[in-house]
């Protein structure tokens, strides 16, 4: 009798999709969370199938680690698909199936990297069990896409899940003396990239690396010391290569990065923050969602206050590259100055914890630009605009530089960054001389987004020009401030302006950019992974012939400092560790040239 009205109940109709039954012995079990054998579970960053049930058994159910709910799709051929963020190395997948212990799925395993094509990488039958089920790959692949076709059951043509997971290459371990810096990513192009880290002890490190999971190429350090940058020539665009750092005993464990997508590629996924550096508890919550893979992006701009409270050695060391080192083993960081790194020298520490391009007249890694697929970048130092009369950093060359180098880039996106906003309704207010020194040059040269920090909030103008909102029918740029990457959040002193489009000062965050094609779409997201704001900008692309070639001069860096072998460098080792810089006090501002 059960199995006939089973059967009845799921006879497919063209208006109200049957519905999969629970039985009521199921409905009593207790909930538990995922257990998988055999594999290292990856983060989904979404979900989507082929249909559901239409009773609330949808995708999302498959990823929340609560084994009394599910997916549910009716049919043969239904699918279930989980989407990565970004490509990774796969070993397999995980499921758990729904009454799995009464009846055997038919299903096949597929990946892709676009998500339009899918190659299949397992096809078999489910066991009887309502554990999940590990599914090797062999071999081993590289996918951002997973999905599971299921071809009916023993019982039915529903294709019911609990749980499921892309399995991932569990990440080695480091072994030999701990580096006091772990490696971090520097001005990574398309055919070159930095391996950056500290050694406990003088010595000629070397970079073991190579496409994919290969690490069979050998990058040498030029000379001995502590501070280490090694540069990896030769590289591919758009791929993804591993490396090994082996330095005075220490082997790193192997971590990949991806290089600069060719010119051609229309799309780019990256990620911006800025006042984050402060090896605290707000920072931590940033960098707990952030530091999940595909999260951040092919990489991650720092729009300035990137080590509280004065941009020392030990602030950076301990606020900013210590927490970050997880995500920075593996994301290239691009950053730009902010006030509290001229607090000491000038910058002066800024400069020698950063490898960065020196493309501008000076070269000076103050200011730079880049490229990455279809869009081009330009980090601005505006503490020196701000200040303006300091002789290491003149406004009157940036500005020329700036004209020059937006006239000349053919990348169809134009994104700069920096860290004082030229609009801002937070506690600084607006920085009026951003505003009217670079702001025409920005228009004049389509700039599509300008992200800025230093105001502890998050705010997005409208589409402004000159010193309004762009009339209908006229480019506008808009200006969005990101200063909630980790520092204390500060109140709004006025009510929201009308050129303001949205502000939030209770989220700490980050900036998601995605772009694809003609399209830009920019997401902030809190901690919880909750999409607080969002914009999106379109335009039409270029001709393929319009677009110039790949430059490796422009990746082209200072030496950074050069230490004595013989005797460690000053001011590089700490009695102790400083405690976070959690508080408003702690990053508070120092007082700024009042606004001519």
């Amino acid at each position: 009798m059960a199995v006939l009205l089973t059967s009845a109940c799921e006879m497919p109709s063209a208006e109200v999709p049957p519905v999969e039954p629970t039985p009521q012995e199921e409905i009593q079990e207790a909930a538990g969370p995922l257990t998988v054998t055999g594999c290292t579970p990856l983060a989904t960053a979404t979900t989507r199938a082929s249909g559901d049930d239409g009773a609330g058994s949808v995708a999302a159910n498959s990823q929340d680690d609560n084994l009394l709910t599910r997916w549910s799709g009716p049919g043969v051929g239904a699918w279930l698909q989980m989407d990565l963020g970004a490509a990774q190395t796969l070993k397999g997948a995980a499921v758990a199936w729904h009454e799995g212990n009464t009846r055997q799925n038919h299903f096949v395993i597929s990946t892709s990297e676009d998500g339009a094509t899918f190659t299949q990488a397992y096809a078999g039958d489910s066991a009887l069990t309502k554990e999940a089920q590990t599914y090797a790959f062999t071999p081993e692949r590289r996918a951002r896409y997973v999905r599971v076709t299921v071809n009916g059951n023993t019982v039915n043509t529903w294709a019911s899940i609990t749980e499921a997971r892309a399995c991932g290459v569990p990440t080695p371990a480091d072994s030999g003396p701990a580096l006091p810096r772990l490696p971090y990513l520097q001005s990574v192009g398309t055919t070159s990239a930095i391996v950056a880290f500290r050694s406990g002890v003088s010595c000629t490190p070397l970079v073991r690396f190579g496409p994919g999971s290969d690490v069979s190429r050998t990058a040498t350090a030029t000379a001995a010391g502590w501070r280490h940058a090694v540069k990896l020539d030769n590289l591919l665009p758009g791929q993804t290569y591993s490396y090994v750092v082996e330095a005075c005993g220490s082997v790193t464990g192997v971590r990949q990065f991806r290089t600069a997508s060719a010119p051609t590629t229309k799309n780019v996924h990256f990620t911006a923050m800025g006042d984050f550096g402060t090896g605290g508890s707000t920072q931590a919550q940033v960098l707990k969602l952030l530091s999940q893979p595909g999260k951040a992006g092919d990489f991650v701009l720092a729009l300035g206050d990137n080590a509280y409270s004065s941009g020392t050695e030990q602030e950076f060391q301990d606020r900013m590259f210590t927490p970050m080192a997880p995500l920075l083993r593996q994301t290239p960081i691009f950053p730009s100055l902010g006030n509290h790194e001229y607090v000491t020298s000038y910058g002066q520490p800024y400069l020698d914890n950063f490898y960065l391009p020196t493309n501008n007249p000076a070269k000076t890694e103050r200011y730079y630009s880049f490229d990455w697929g279809p869009v081009h970048f330009v980090a601005l130092d505006s503490t020196c605009a701000v200040l303006g009369t300091l002789d290491i950093c003149k406004v009157a060359p940036q500005k020329t530089w700036l004209a020059q180098d937006l006239a000349a880039t053919t990348r169809p996106w134009k994104v700069v960054f920096f860290h004082h906003p030229p609009w801002s309704s937070g506690a600084h207010g607006s920085q009026l001389t951003m505003r009217r020194e670079f702001g025409p040059l920005l228009e004049q040269y389509g700039v599509d987004l300008v992200l800025t920090g230093h105001d502890h909030n998050y705010e997005r103008s409208k589409a402004m020009k000159g010193d309004a909102v762009a009339p209908s029918g006229t480019k506008g740029i808009p200006y969005i401030v990101v200063g909630s990457g980790g520092a204390a959040l500060r109140t709004f002193p006025i009510a929201q302006p009308s050129w303001t489009a949205y502000r939030n000062n209770t989220d700490v965050g980050y900036l998601d950019v995605d772009v694809n094609g003609g399209t830009l779409v920019a997401k902030f997201i809190n901690p919880s992974g909750v999409v607080k704001d969002s914009l999106t900008l379109t335009k039409t692309l270029p001709t393929a012939s319009a677009v110039d070639p790949v430059s490796a001069a422009s990746m082209e860096t200072a030496p950074g400092p050069v230490d004595d072998p013989a005797h460690a460098p000053a001011g590089l080792r700490f009695e102790r560790k400083l405690p976070p810089a959690d508080s408003a006090e702690d990053v508070a501002d120092h007082d700024e040239p009042s606004q001519q």
